[in-house]
Order: C-alpha cells, then sequence, then structure tokens
C-alpha cells in the first residue's frame, strides 16, 4: 500500500491544503498544517461512492501548559511530522441542487516527534503511528473547499513501553486546487 503513491500520476491528482487546530490529551492544543494529494475513486470506479485515495504529509505543533505538577524541565511543546494513506468514502458528484460533497475518512501514517514526552505523558519513541479517522464535506462551485472533524490517536503500538498515546479531536479547513 505505502509504495502505491509511486505508481500513482501525480500529475492527475488534485492537491489541497489544511489547516487543524482542537484539544487534545492532558489540554494539548495541537496546531497541524497538511499537504494532500487525492488520486480520485479506487473503488468502485464507477460509482456515485466511491472510496478516494488520498495521500498526507503534515507538520504539527503540539502545545500544552506548564502544570504545576510537572518540574519546570519537563517538555510541553513538540514537533510532529506525518506521512500516510488514507482512504475517503465520499459522494463523487454533488448532491443535486447543491454544491456539497459529504465524506467519511480513515487512515494510518507514520509519525515523528521532536520529543518522547509531553505534558508528562511519555511515548518512549520519536517514531510513532497516527490513526485517523473523520468527516466532513466539500463544498463550493468547484468543491474547492473542505471543512471536517477528525479524531486522531498517536502510540508506538507498544515497540516500547511506556506507551501512553495521546490522542486529540480537530477541526480542519481546507482548500483543493
Amino acid at each position: 500500500m505505502i509504495f502505491m503513491i509511486f505508481f500513482l500520476p501525480i500529475a492527475d491528482a488534485h492537491l489541497g491544503i489544511a489547516f487543524g487546530s482542537g484539544k487534545g490529551t492532558k489540554d494539548i492544543t495541537p496546531y497541524r498544517l497538511a499537504v494532500s494529494w487525492d488520486f480520485g475513486p479506487v473503488w468502485p470506479k464507477q460509482s456515485l461512492w466511491a472510496f478516494n485515495f488520498i495521500w498526507e504529509n503534515s507538520v504539527g505543533v503540539w502545545d500544552g501548559p506548564s502544570r504545576p505538577e510537572l518540574s519546570p524541565d519537563r517538555p510541553t511543546h513538540l514537533t510532529a511530522f506525518t506521512t500516510g494513506p488514507m482512504f475517503r468514502w465520499q459522494r463523487q458528484q454533488p448532491f443535486p441542487s447543491t454544491c456539497i460533497i459529504p465524506y467519511a475518512e480513515l487512515g494510518v501514517g507514520l509519525s515523528w516527534l521532536s520529543k518522547t514526552e509531553i505534558e508528562g505523558r511519555m511515548v518512549s519513541l520519536h517514531f510513532q503511528f497516527e490513526d485517523k479517522g473523520g468527516v466532513g464535506l466539500r463544498f463550493g462551485r468547484h468543491q474547492q473547499f473542505d471543512i471536517g472533524v477528525r479524531a486522531y490517536h498517536y502510540s508506538n503500538c507498544s515497540i516500547k513501553r511506556p506507551n501512553s498515546g495521546v490522542n486529540m479531536g480537530m477541526v480542519n479547513l481546507g482548500l483543493w486546487f
């Protein structure tokens, strides 16, 4: 699956950018900027509803408040870099008399975190998996606007313990070209 992107014609993909923010475990506030390529429907190709294959790269900043129970040298800020595939179940044409395309999406990515701890949560490794799922709408004359809600889970899949994991919920605003 990961190597699939190298065989897809990137020139035919739609490019999108999105910004997201929300709340996470231990009052962490995430900020996320993503660049995505939508390669269109992969199954079934000739249907009104289909799975689109999307590849997403992102950079995120996680900020947490200083906590009185933690010593001042404990990290309350980190940067996360993520890449990975996502499948989006979406309508392939807008609803009649509207410019709206709804979708639901699931994906798993590979992440690298700048620190192995934030707000007292030990994730033990810089390497993490990013699981994500969400719902949203594409709209506009050419469905160029995107608004969605996503849930994220970061974990090292118990490769090394402790593996506290971090959960987040975000609202994403995007633009497709």
